[in-house]
């Protein structure tokens, strides 16, 4: 944990690239990526939420069996 903002911002560029990317490759017209890049990074970032609440389900309850 010592290195948390730094770990978070890279997690962050590397999102922003991925999603980018993906919006520009799937959209034939730029204008309308740019206008669903916005809703796609939301979905994405909500999807990594997800696996780390799950991920520390996991982690607590396979843990808590030791």
């Amino acid at each position: 944990m010592k290195d948390l903002g730094v770990h978070l911002a890279l997690l962050l560029l590397i999102s922003t690239a991925i999603v980018t990317l993906g919006a520009f490759y799937g959209e034939a017209d730029d204008r309308a990526a740019r206008a669903l890049w916005p809703k796609q990074m939301a979905k994405y970032l909500l999807g990594l939420a997800l696996l780390v609440v799950v991920l520390l389900a996991c982690e607590h309850t396979f843990a808590a069996l030791e």
